[in-house]
């Protein structure tokens, strides 16, 4: 009876996000709240933003704790979280999702709720780093999930044989020298499935290309399957969208800078289009993240990056109203130096965006900011 009764209070608290009905979202709500900084819990750095809207309300955000040093793996990371159960306003003490009493590395978190089952499941890289990695010692690909809206975390479980490595029964996918999963918001369908942009080193050289398959499970993330095509070939993090046709849109950091490479799937992430160009969407080759904002009678989408900018400021919130075709809005959020961002929408319809605001020379803060759809016109 117990367990009936949670099913029943988690079924209640999905539709109330996803089934809004004639709801409007409030006006008038811009709050800025940091969440970690240099030395916090004895860790030098924080980067990388991730956020989540739980089934009951609440909100994760979760960031790599780069202990020592500022840069990726293989250097000392573990991947914590911070819970708002008042809609950003107030925050719990750090939980460790993975890399407590472990010298094994963790970080590049992207994170997503189940909305059949009410669990948050989170994606991460761990071990060794993209470059580093080969077939004696390789990048493992893992998962932690939540059952109670991020307060505890189960053990990381190593997903690395489904999806690439030399215990990949796939004769392509075993041949692959590294792979990621783009940090920020992982993506599930209308109809349940579970999809991530892993960013993949396909080759043995150092510093080249990088191709951005998707990986996906259709039952809740026990098994995970890859893409048959990447969105890219010249890519690097990127993010998914579902159209309302359908289709996914993936919107691709450029690692030449300039505009954002964009792809299309019509097959659920199974194949992909030719990439192009999306000449309004202008950023210095940084990660960024992109959802569907629907509440009520509005349904558009979102899209966080450094606007128009050479280097890593300008931290800007874009709207499409036709599909991710154009980009009409352009609100800049975080003017000064910032860099990685990360998207949801909150129960009452009001948006969540962490960013990392800073640079590398000095490190960055992780902020949480909450706004109204009215602040994006104002």
């Amino acid at each position: 009876m117990k367990n009936f009764l949670s099913f029943v209070a988690t079924f209640v608290a999905i539709c109330s996000l996803c089934c809004c009905g004639s709801k409007r979202a409030p006006q008038g709500v811009f709050e800025r709240t940091v969440l970690f900084v240099n030395g916090d819990a004895g860790s030098k750095y924080y980067r990388i933003p991730a956020v989540v809207t739980a089934a009951d309300g609440s909100v994760v955000a979760v960031a790599d704790k780069r202990m020592d040093c500022l840069w990726d793996l293989p250097n000392h990371i573990d991947i914590v979280c911070r819970r708002s159960e008042d809609l950003g306003r107030t925050w719990s003490e750090p939980v460790t999702i993975a890399g407590k009493d472990t010298t094994m590395g963790y970080g590049d978190a992207a994170v997503v709720l189940d909305r059949q089952s009410g669990r948050l499941i989170c994606l991460m890289v761990a071990d060794n780093g993209l470059w580093q990695s080969c077939a004696d010692h390789y990048a493992h690909l893992m998962m932690a999930v939540s059952e109670d809206h991020g307060r505890t975390w189960s053990e990381p479980r190593d997903l690395s044989n489904q999806l690439y490595g030399p215990d990949c029964p796939d004769s392509l996918r075993c041949q692959w020298y590294g792979a990621f999963f783009a940090s920020g918001a992982a993506l599930q369908l209308k109809e349940g499935r579970l999809m991530v942009v892993m960013v993949t080193r396909t080759k043995p050289e150092r510093g080249g290309d990088l191709s951005c398959y998707v990986a996906y499970s259709d039952d809740g993330g026990e098994h995970w399957s890859v893409s048959q095509t990447p969105g890219d070939y010249r890519g690097d993090e990127a993010k998914l969208v579902e159209l309302t046709n359908g289709d996914i849109l993936m919107s691709i950091r450029n690692k030449d800078q300039g505009a954002r490479r964009m792809a299309l799937s019509h097959d659920r992430g199974v194949t992909w289009e030719a990439t192009y160009e999306q000449t309004d969407l202008l950023d210095p080759a940084c990660n960024g993240d992109i959802i569907r904002y629907n509440y009520g009678a509005d349904s558009f989408l979102l899209h966080s990056i450094p606007y128009h900018a050479h280097n890593r400021e300008n931290v800007s919130i874009l709207v499409s109203y036709d599909e991710g075709k154009t980009w009409p809005v352009k609100r800049s959020l975080c003017p000064g130096e910032a860099g990685y961002s990360a998207l949801t929408q909150l129960a009452d319809g009001t948006i969540g965006c962490f960013v990392e605001e800073g640079n590398f020379q000095e490190g960055f803060q992780m902020v949480f900011y909450r706004f109204s759809p009215d602040w994006l016109t104002k």
